[in-house]
């Protein structure tokens, strides 16, 4: 018998939310409207979630897919990473330090829940036809956050210009750092399904990936830099899959899920003779593409089997005479419409929209932030939450199966190890309560 908990949102519910889903317009962002929009799209990915790791059928992917409603979360990506470019820094210019985060991070929280559902979806091959015209969009896209997840320069200098500033801002700022990173990560797998797809992508779109933007050599450089790798405060390796995680000593050779995306991507992309005619092998590709061999030893060819042919291609590649000067065939290129189209609508009007957006976003009035706040209080049911992800005990990371009785919010195996955890998580209990309750969000 199946209860409420085993779900998020009910099947006829997941239906009637999917068909009615429509663009949202950047000027209703941090509205009630937009804020209604944001809490279906959180419902929703929560479900998807829920279905995936659940291994049960996955309503929420056939939904987006035969009611051809991906176009939508590639709206919603791209739109906001607009106004996160343009909007985003005339409101702190124009409202200087924010007095609390909610708002904000609800913002820049509905691209990472956009991003999300599109991973998810993306994961099966018959999305590639429900991409439809908006795949070029969608490459861009994706394209641009890997680029900034490589090269952003800008990290260290927005924390070095907010050393000083109050805190509120500083948290917001960390906010969006995380939000940004995850983004990015999750762009990654998305590239690797547009590369896997590339037998059903429109040629302009294949195109576009190798001979615009040149995705072999950005995959070439993730494998080199290993941005989802760290080092923590203690020395240990830390590993990125949608949180960090401390690796285990046993586990150091281990490929990571985005490391193994990456490297099925070069061999989807590489391998497949669709998309040799668009990547000439020019000297300096060649170059670049020979150091993968050093990557692919004995332990990640026995991870992925498969990455043995594209080694085999590589070593043929290593030792060509000259590089491969095939004649490329003649494409009509389609531009991207969807983020032309929204920078042509608010051309010159940033400033007028940010001071329009500031009277919601920045509004200081307790009981507008509640009942904003209240809108998404439906999309955290800790009681349904609880069902989406593992719980691991705060203190020894064994499997958990309780929580503080006060917050809600710290998970322990046993009364033992919540004694024990008392001293450290006290001062965090207090300030959880302390902002649910000026929120009014429930338990």
């Amino acid at each position: 018998m199946t209860d409420s908990t085993d779900y998020i949102i009910t099947p006829w519910e997941i239906e009637i939310h999917v068909q009615n889903l429509q663009p949202s317009n950047i000027e209703d962002i941090g509205t009630k409207k937009w804020l209604e929009f944001h809490k279906i799209l959180l419902l929703l990915n929560q479900q998807s979630v829920l279905e995936i790791s659940t291994l049960r059928e996955e309503a929420v992917k056939e939904w987006f897919i035969s009611l051809k409603k991906l176009p939508v979360l590639i709206h919603e990506v791209i739109q906001i990473n607009i106004w996160k470019e343009y909007v985003f820094p005339l409101l702190i210019e124009i409202n200087d330090e924010p007095t609390n985060t909610f708002m904000l991070h609800s913002v820049f929280f509905h691209e990472g829940v956009a991003a999300s559902l599109l991973e998810n979806i993306l994961y099966h091959s018959d999305s590639a036809e429900a991409v439809a015209d908006q795949a070029i969009d969608l490459i861009d896209y994706a394209v641009n956050n890997v680029t900034n997840l490589l090269y952003n320069t800008n990290k260290e200098e927005n924390a070095e210009n907010h050393e000083n500033a109050q805190s509120c801002l500083m948290e917001l700022l960390k906010k969006k750092s995380d939000l940004d990173f995850d983004v990015s990560m999750k762009c990654v797998s998305i590239l690797r399904y547009m590369a896997e797809f590339a037998d059903t992508l429109p040629l302009c779109a294949v195109s576009r990936m190798l001979s615009i933007h040149d995705v072999p050599y950005l995959l070439t450089e993730l494998i080199e830099k290993q941005p989802w790798k760290k080092l923590n405060n203690d020395g240990k390796q830390m590993i990125y899959d949608g949180k960090w995680k401390t690796v285990d000593e046993n586990d150091q050779d281990r490929i990571c899920r985005v490391e193994g995306q990456i490297w099925i991507g070069l061999r989807e992309i590489l391998l497949n003779p669709k998309c040799a005619p668009h990547y000439e092998i020019t000297e300096f590709r060649m170059s670049k593409l020979v150091k993968l061999q050093k990557y692919l030893h004995e332990s990640v060819l026995d991870q992925i089997a498969p990455l043995i042919e594209l080694k085999r291609w590589l070593c043929q590649l290593s030792v060509m005479a000259q590089p491969s000067n095939a004649q490329k065939p003649v494409i009509v290129e389609l531009l991207p419409e969807i983020r032309s189209s929204v920078l042509a609508k608010h051309n010159r009007k940033w400033k007028k929209l940010a001071k329009h957006q500031s009277k919601s976003l920045f509004n200081n009035d307790i009981q507008y932030i509640k009942s904003m706040a209240q809108v998404l209080s439906d999309a955290y049911d800790l009681d349904k939450l609880e069902c989406v992800e593992p719980k691991k005990c705060f203190a020894c990371q064994a499997p958990a199966s309780k929580r503080c009785s006060k917050c809600k919010e710290a998970w322990y195996c046993g009364r033992e190890c919540q004694v024990k955890d008392w001293t450290k998580h006290k001062e965090i209990c207090e300030k959880i309560i302390s902002n649910k309750e000026a929120y009014g969000l429930k338990d």
